[in-house]
């Protein structure tokens, strides 16, 4: 027998009378077999709305086998789930389709519907994002980029793929993007994820510039303790070490560290032994600086992961500092490498700040400040400024002596 090939999406489809049998054609409109006990669930008078079904034109393509019914049809509901993660033009064209909806007086069918379009924009999110990353693994920020904008400009966000997009926004540089893709959904979000957003909301908040807020959110995170608040005193302390408070940096690197030590979390306490050592060097005592970074390097090596290039060029420059410029030229060069290999240029920016201090050579740091304008970190971007216009000041003043 033929197949019925009902269109579903974004218009009215001749269709059985109410009550409920509308829904039972949509509900049967994916392939495979239906229970009686699943349509019942959604629709308490199943039987008669499977009687209507068999009285109206949909009769002859509908299939009972016992407790179970299927409808023999091709529907575009069915190509939309089939598109959706694999073609993006269809998914969008589709998706377009389902916007204005079907309108009908049933209650429960109202809501089911409201459930596909929602399910179906997870779908449609999850291919745009999904792409978008595979783009950013090839080098094509760009274009990662611009199908992302064309996304916005053309769907409305849905939360638990809006964590995703935010994610990657940071992936890409822009953390502008993902604290603007945060604040959107952050009251939708469930409560069981809202902490870590909020987190991630105050550092993308902090990169971009935004200091006011981000450290008014840091501070209510580390109120409340915690993980979180472990973390959010991690990345406030980082950010008084870039704008001149070390000592700051230094106690809440501490204070984090023995959170890590309690918990047994070791992401935890290489980003706490990591800001420690950036602290220490800040302040002048670049041995206990070496100390710190090799314990947050031996930490990686427990837990089997390549070590951190960031870590890497922390340890370079404290070298540096400490008088071992071999070490150091050595570690900034691995730093490099590695970040190189990452797409990393924040990273990449340090290790060439650490090879300025280990060689002396002004072309590094002038190439430092150069990636520091793609990392899309600005407190590290503004703090090279400054160490530039210090060493110059100080070229200038030696220059004055000399004369």
């Amino acid at each position: 027998m033929e197949r019925l090939s009902p269109r579903l999406l974004g218009q009215t489809p001749p269709l059985p009378p109410s009550p409920g049998a509308e829904l039972v054609i949509y509900l049967l409109a994916r392939p495979g077999w239906r229970s009686r006990e699943e349509l019942s669930k959604v629709l308490p008078d199943a039987e008669q709305a499977l009687q209507a079904v068999r009285e109206s034109s949909y009769g002859p393509y509908l299939e009972e086998d016992g407790d179970r019914v299927q409808l023999r049809a091709e529907s575009d509901v069915l190509a939309y789930w089939q598109d959706a993660y694999r073609d993006w033009e269809k998914t969008s064209r589709r998706y377009g389709e389902l916007v204005p909806g079907f309108e009908s007086p049933f209650p429960a069918f109202r809501d089911w519907l409201e459930n596909e379009r929602r399910e179906m924009l997870h779908a449609l999110w999850g291919t745009a994002v999904g792409k978008a990353n595979a783009l950013l693994d090839q080098g094509a920020r760009d274009a990662a980029l611009a199908l992302l904008a064309g996304a916005e400009a053309a769907y409305p966000l849905e939360p638990a793929a809006a964590l995703d997009l935010a994610d990657f926004y940071w992936r890409a540089r822009r953390p502008a993007d993902t604290a603007r893709i945060i604040e959107n959904v952050l009251d939708e979000i469930p409560d069981n994820q809202r902490g870590r957003a909020r987190l991630n909301l105050a550092a993308a908040r902090l990169r971009a510039g935004n200091e006011e807020a981000a450290l008014a959110g840091l501070k209510e995170l580390e109120a409340e303790s915690g993980n979180l608040g472990s973390w959010a005193g991690v990345h406030r302390g980082s950010h008084a070490v870039l704008t001149g408070a070390p000592e700051l940096g230094l106690r809440l690197a501490e204070e984090a560290f023995a959170a890590a030590e309690k918990a047994t979390d070791g992401e935890l306490a290489i980003a706490a032994l990591m800001l420690k050592g950036e602290a220490l060097t800040a302040l002048g005592r670049p041995k206990e600086a070496v100390h710190a970074l090799g314990e947050a390097l031996g930490i990686h090596e427990l837990m089997g992961r390549s070590f951190s290039p960031v870590v890497l060029a922390l340890l370079a420059e404290a070298h540096a500092a400490w008088g071992y410029k071999d070490k150091a030229r050595e570690l900034a060069e691995k730093a490099f490498k590695e970040a190189r290999a990452r797409r990393d240029p924040y990273a990449a920016s340090r290790a060439l700040w650490a090879l300025h201090h280990a060689t002396g050579e002004a072309g590094y740091a002038e190439m430092a400040r150069r990636e520091a304008e793609q990392a899309g970190h600005e407190p590290w971007r503004r703090r090279l400024l400054e160490l530039a216009r210090d060493e110059d000041q100080g070229e200038a003043a030696r220059g004055r002596g000399g004369g």
